[in-house]
């Protein structure tokens, strides 16, 4: 009998995922605009995104090619590397700790920081988690 009333019920949303879908679609030829002058303006700003968007690789490609830029990437990603590191032992001195919740408050300069490490491995600094590969 349950399982006459499951199969009811399954007819039943079948039914409004159809109708929904029927509706949606309605709408969404209701909603279109043929005008002559939505027409043009919509080109016009496709045109208008391709120049921004060549403009932009241009300027891009012209900064690549100095010396600064080419220093701050390198800066980046050594950055990067090294925060990838400081995280890496992080965790590895957290895996040392007992699986229970951790909690520890932290004075840095001045501002206080919150860490939260949960059994499950996952670390938090003032309720933002942080992941070991980023």
């Amino acid at each position: 009998m349950i399982h006459d009333k499951i199969q009811l019920a399954i007819k039943e949303l079948r039914k409004f995922e159809e109708e929904l879908k029927s509706v949606k679609k309605d709408i969404k030829e209701e909603e279109k605009i043929e005008e002559e002058h939505y027409l043009e303006l919509k080109k016009a700003l496709k045109e208008l995104k391709a120049q921004v968007k060549d403009f932009e690789e241009q300027e891009l490609g012209e900064l690549r090619k100095t010396e600064f830029y080419a220093k701050l990437r390198e800066m980046q990603l050594k950055t990067t590397e090294d925060l990838a590191l400081a995280r890496e032992k992080l965790f590895g001195l957290l895996a040392e700790l007992p699986l229970k919740p951790f909690e520890m408050d932290l004075r840095e300069e001045e501002t206080l920081t919150k860490l939260q490490a949960l059994p499950e491995m996952r670390l938090f600094l003032n309720g933002k988690e942080i992941r070991k590969a980023q």
